[in-house]
């Protein structure tokens, strides 16, 4: 008949097994806080990107619909003396009524690229985190 292991036997056989050591469970932690902190950190820049994307939409939807307006009109109107332009409703908003967070302007350059053309220059500013963003588009009338 096979004996039996004694009691002080089975508990060294068992103590390598049964459970996790202070440094097993502190690593699992350490590594557990790495991935999280990653995510947290990607989900900041996923929301700071997808913000500037929506403003600089906004501000490119703002200068093509001026840039539309100035081309309906004559090279002869006030919008295109030479010199520096603004918005009347500045700072106008993304339906491009007054009292909104971006400043559209445009600069008119006279016989550029040759005599008898005029060079718009329009541009959209608006603050975004603390930083000036801009967005620019050029036509030639």
């Amino acid at each position: 008949m096979p004996t039996r292991p004694t009691s002080s036997r089975c508990q060294s056989q068992l103590s390598g097994t049964e459970g996790f050591t202070l440094i097993e469970a502190l690593a699992s932690i350490g590594l557990l806080s790495v991935v999280i902190l990653g995510t947290a950190i990607g989900a900041d820049r996923a929301t700071r990107y997808t913000e500037y994307s929506r403003t600089a939409t906004t501000a490119m939807t703002l200068v093509h619909d001026e840039i539309e307006q100035l081309q309906a009109k004559g090279s002869t109107e006030p919008e295109f003396t030479v010199g520096n332009h603004a918005d009347p409703n500045n700072p106008i908003t993304s339906l491009g009524t007054a009292n909104g967070t971006y400043t559209r302007t445009w600069t008119v350059t006279a016989d550029t690229p040759m005599t008898g053309l005029k060079t718009v220059a329009l541009q959209v500013t608006w603050s975004l985190n603390g930083q000036t963003q801009t967005i620019q588009e050029v036509i030639v009338k």
